[in-house]
């Protein structure tokens, strides 16, 4: 399954959750900053070329996920469920729980593809999704 087929088994469980107590849904999207390179002369310096194009791929993806948020939350209008956006920039996992605190969520729901089973489960989970987990100040609910 590909990272998105998560976000919407995320958004589907939280559109559950959300429809019968008339809950606000706002769709997050947490992009890691890339730092500009110190030139944009970069000639035949492989790092300096990376980090350029690296720099392209994060407005491509700030501009994907405009365009994916707007299908999703059409969807969930369609469902009579309240939803919006938010697009931020830093440490995701930062973000998530600055962004959680901020707006007093009353729960954060996350997609994971982790298929482990027991204690191998908690042990495995992304770094992102065990940061939110063991630091939110309120209920994560983890989607497999």
């Amino acid at each position: 399954m590909t990272v998105q087929r998560f976000s919407d088994r995320a958004i589907d469980v939280a559109s559950e959750i959300a429809k019968p107590s008339n809950a606000n849904l706002t769709l997050l999207h947490v992009i890691d900053p890339i730092e500009d390179p110190d030139s944009m002369i970069i000639g035949n310096n492989k790092e300096l070329i990376e980090r350029a194009r690296l720099m392209n791929i994060g407005k491509q993806t700030v501009n994907g996920w405009n365009e994916r948020a707007k299908e999703k939350i059409e969807k969930l209008n369609e469902q009579k469920i309240k939803s919006g956006s938010e697009c931020l920039i830093g440490p995701a996992a930062e973000k998530i729980l600055e962004y959680a605190d901020a707006k007093k969520a009353d729960m954060i729901v996350m997609g994971s593809s982790n298929r482990f089973r027991g204690i191998l489960k908690i042990k495995a989970l992304g770094s992102v999704t065990r940061k939110v987990s063991e630091l939110a100040n309120c209920p994560v609910l983890i989607v497999h």
